[in-house]
């Protein structure tokens, strides 16, 4: 058997779908070796792959260094993170997208938001959902898929390895269909009930778009705060906080209860914005909740 360098490109029930430079591509098993080193290949790793000369099945050897690597999807390698979120059909949930904010700058990934479905919303809540986020240091751009997608994302894409995600119903599948028409992208009907696409990915995969690569990722609608190690890291991936935590009478203040903090003054003086204040406050608590067992 020889050993060749790849890219793992799906991976589905732990199968792992290596794409070679020359372009081959082949169904690979992990070594059991990777499980007692608590290691397990991602999609977007590169990998030294050894091909069966009896059966051509394949084995994953080696796994290379990572430039990064985010925990939901679990992916390795990208350069930025798209987060497309719906603010009607389904309506918004701003604390999943804090919560994924936390968890990018934990990762220190670059980040893009992206607001979907804007044909349902009035000039009043884009102004508002732009000023918390874009006031933050966020990228952030509007799209609407039944106007036609005026949206530059081609251009955010270019020369990156970017990881397109959010949570189930919000038009990803649509959005990247309109984009890029020549990819496969299935796209679940409506639900009227819920007015909402159902999620049809069902598995992150890499597709080359010509001038970079996206990896089209399951939807979400929960995010656990495993990624957090301790709870007094959490205002520090607060973007936000960052200009006013050194005004804190309290070197150690965690922003709730202690007099004199300069995160709660921001709030007060709308320097903050109050629905991200409550979001962290839930963040604590619940992080909280998760140690107590």
């Amino acid at each position: 058997m020889i050993s060749i360098k790849g890219l793992i490109i799906k991976s589905d029930r732990g199968i792992y779908f290596v794409k070679l430079t020359n372009g081959d591509e082949y169904q690979c098993k992990a070594r059991g070796l990777f499980r007692k080193e608590d290691k397990k290949p991602l999609v977007g790793d590169y990998v030294d792959i050894r091909i069966s000369d009896e059966d051509g099945s394949g084995y994953i050897e080696e796994l290379y260094p990572r430039v990064s690597e985010l925990l939901r999807p679990p992916v390795a390698n990208i350069n930025q993170v798209i987060i497309l979120m719906s603010i009607r059909e389904p309506d918004i949930n701003l604390r999943l997208l804090d919560k994924y904010l936390l968890m990018t700058e934990k990762a220190d990934i670059k980040t893009i938001i992206v607001f979907n479905k804007t044909d349902l919303i009035e000039q009043e809540e884009k102004d508002y959902y732009q000023s918390i986020y874009e006031d933050i240091g966020y990228d952030l751009y509007f799209n609407s898929n039944v106007e036609g997608t005026k949206l530059h994302l081609k251009e955010l894409l270019e020369d990156k390895t970017t990881a397109i995600t959010g949570p189930s119903g919000v038009g990803k599948s649509t959005t990247l269909s309109y984009l890029f028409p020549d990819k496969s992208f299935p796209i679940g009907e409506i639900s009227q009930k819920l007015r909402r696409g159902k999620n049809t990915t069902r598995h992150t995969e890499i597709k080359d778009i010509g001038f970079g690569y996206i990896l089209d990722t399951p939807g979400f609608s929960s995010l656990s705060l495993d990624f957090i190690d301790n709870k007094e890291e959490i205002p520090y991936l607060m973007k936000d906080f960052q200009s006013f935590i050194s005004k804190c009478r309290f070197k150690n203040c965690m922003h709730l209860n202690e007099p004199d903090c300069g995160v709660k003054k921001a709030v007060e003086s709308n320097e903050i914005a109050e629905s991200r204040y409550k979001n962290y406050v839930s963040f604590v608590e619940e992080y909280e909740e998760k140690r107590r067992y």
